[in-house]
């Protein structure tokens, strides 16, 4: 399988938001849940600064009893949309890797024999199955989650500088050595995520053409030899989970 050279491939992010289009309404309904869950909880800090300084400090209790409210109802809105939100997103990349497994099967059905002569079983099963449920994690625990707390962190700034530009920039003064900090541990998690795909492969591959032909290992006595290699592989998975 190619891969490009960056740590994010638009491209590739592009051709995926494709299978989106069947579940277009559950995609802009999680997507607004995104936003209003954003919301919410930039909301309740700004509640309670209000509380301090405007009820309890001049002790309008009135107002306080509101405010209360006002904040319980915030809260119990955001755990709602949360509640939405996790489970439309999820429900969402569900349903597309359904869709790319079914398309891959087929694509797969056509191929010529000399592919399958070339390609290893378990390397195929890989692709088929490890590869494409981890495009579920995109929905479920990547996209719409990254999207909701930058939506929350722009909020978040806005109100700074509203509040003290002064004191915003002194915080953002250390923004850019972060920004390169994430980039190089964005590249290394790239590389080593590529380090265990290929690992899960040769793991899948191995297993699978051992079970298939245990009737040769075990005609040729290799029992020990594949054991040995077996736990030679093992260990390179392992070792590259580990550097994940």
């Amino acid at each position: 399988m190619a891969t490009s050279g960056n740590a994010f491939d638009f491209k590739l992010f592009g051709r995926l938001l494709q299978f989106t289009r069947p579940y277009r309404l559950i995609f802009w309904f999680v997507v607004i849940s995104a936003i209003l869950v954003s919301g919410f909880s930039v909301l309740q800090p700004i509640l309670l600064e209000k509380i301090i300084d405007d009820s309890i400090i001049p002790k309008d209790y009135d107002n306080l009893v509101f405010l209360i409210l006002l904040m319980g109802l915030f809260l119990i809105l955001e755990v709602v949309f949360q509640f939405f939100f996790i489970y439309f997103s999820n429900w969402l990349g569900l349903h597309v890797v359904r869709d790319i497994r079914v398309k891959l099967f087929d694509k797969i059905l056509y191929f010529k024999m000399r592919y399958f002569d070339k390609s290893s079983v378990g390397r195929l099963t890989t692709r088929a199955v490890n590869d494409i449920e981890t495009i579920s994690s995109i929905f479920g625990e990547g996209l719409f989650t990254i999207a909701s707390d930058l939506l929350k962190m722009l909020v978040i700034l806005g109100f700074m500088f509203y509040s003290s530009w002064q004191l915003t920039l002194i915080v953002l003064a250390v923004f850019p050595l972060i920004l390169y900090a994430t980039r190089l541990f964005q590249k290394a998690m790239k590389t080593a995520f590529e380090e265990v795909r290929n690992q899960v492969a040769n793991l899948n591959t191995f297993v699978q053409e051992r079970i298939t032909g245990m009737k040769i290992v075990q005609i040729f006595t290799r029992e020990n030899t594949e054991y040995k290699n077996f736990e030679n592989i093992n260990s390179k998975h392992k070792d590259a989970w580990i550097k994940t």
